[in-house]
């Protein structure tokens, strides 16, 4: 099964009791792809459903490639909280994206786009200042009407439309989730949602773990200060924006320039819009949460529900593989000591419940890693893992 070098520590590293795995970036660079190259075809897939008085559509991208290594699996991936789809697709400067790489190496690949982050056509036509969420896809809403919906566009409205469309699509199959950044949570939730198939791993870059975790980590380890958004605010993404989160990576790693030219390019296929409550949400901004059932009218439940423990029956029936980048601001560089640095201590929560987890370290690589040059290789670390019997029963 190994080729030697990187393929056989990493290999070895995932039978070992050790949490973190350390990559150098020399070892990087020679991970090899486990699977032969295949060819793929990509379908458009979308899905209607009503939760908190409105109809919503979610659009999702279904990668096949023409001959599966293991026609029991498939992945879903969820995306960034301003982002969509797409980034799984290609990188900014055209390169395959993790979807890609992963139909490319044999493997069935769901993407899906959060209500109100697809336009029709799948390309933003409106300068970013001008957007607004399209939460239909056939018809423009009235302003009042999206303002209103962006306060009920909850983490379960998302997560309802996750789950009908990969029941519609992969139904019968074991599932590896991943999300990166806001979609770590959504994937360690898809369980909840998904009736027709079985999620027996999760498989990170920069994705932490449920929002009450990460409400946890903040209160035990003082590394992130309590952030909330005002119930009305829409952030919207720039090139300052983009520099101020500590996204800008090295130039020979970002073939696409730097931040302006990064917001350029992705600008008409991401919305590059967060919703104050998605925001508050993934941040478990507990004291302002309390807001929206008051402004709406629905159970504080549908708000809260996210911060509740993943099942613990679930949990051990799992194994978990996240991965972050040494430069990745929120999820490896905050913390003083190992065990408060957020992957290590998601890492350790899952651990502790799970069938296995370990922490890859990658070198030189931040929260946008996923896009940079050698991008595939975050697949390859994936699908070793997969050869290896590491998510087998």
């Amino acid at each position: 099964m190994s080729t030697g070098g990187i393929d056989e520590k990493y290999l070895e590293g995932l039978k070992s009791g050790e949490l973190l795995l350390k990559l150098t970036w020399d070892e990087w660079l020679t991970l090899s792809a486990p699977f032969e190259h295949v060819d793929f075809s990509v379908e458009d897939v979308t899905v209607r459903y009503h939760r908190n008085g409105y109809d919503w559509d979610m659009h999702g991208s279904l990668y096949s490639p023409v001959r599966e290594v293991d026609p029991r699996r498939a992945f879903v991936c969820f995306h960034g909280g301003a982002g969509s789809e797409k980034i799984m697709d290609l990188t900014p400067d055209g390169r395959p994206g993790l979807a890609r790489v992963l139909a490319s190496q044999g493997f069935k690949a769901l993407t899906l786009t959060y209500p109100g982050h697809y336009p029709p056509g799948g390309v933003w036509k409106q300068p970013i200042p001008e957007r607004m969420p399209v939460y239909l896809l056939d018809r423009e809403l009235p302003t009042e009407e999206i303002k209103d919906r962006n306060l009920k566009c909850t983490f379960n409205t998302i997560l309802q439309g996750a789950g009908l469309l990969t029941d519609q699509h992969l139904s019968g199959r074991e599932i590896l989730g991943f999300g990166h950044s806001t979609g770590g949570p959504m994937a360690a939730h898809l369980t909840r949602f998904s009736k027709k198939t079985k999620v027996i791993g999760l498989v990170g870059f920069g994705s932490g773990g449920p929002d009450g975790w990460r409400l946890e980590w903040r209160n035990k380890t003082g590394a992130e200060k309590y952030v909330e958004k005002p119930v009305d605010h829409v952030s919207r993404r720039s090139p300052d924006t983009f520099r101020e989160s500590g996204y800008v990576d090295p130039p020979d790693l970002t073939p696409w320039g730097g931040a302006d030219d990064y917001i350029r390019l992705v600008s008409p296929l991401r919305s590059q819009m967060k919703t104050s409550l998605c925001d508050n949400q993934h941040n478990a901004a507990v004291e302002i949460l309390e807001e929206y059932p008051k402004r709406t009218g629905l159970p504080r439940q549908e708000y809260f529900d996210h911060l509740q423990e993943p099942d613990p029956n679930w949990l051990k029936t799992i194994k978990v593989l996240l991965t972050a980048g040494e430069n990745d601001k929120g999820h490896w560089v905050k913390g003083d000591r190992l065990q408060d640095k957020r992957e290590m201590f998601m890492g350790a929560k899952y651990a502790a419940t799970t069938r296995g987890t370990h922490v890859v370290l990658i070198p030189r690589y931040g929260h946008v890693g996923y896009a940079e040059l050698h991008n595939e290789k975050i697949a390859y670390l994936w699908l070793w893992a997969v050869k290896s019997g590491y998510f087998d029963s």
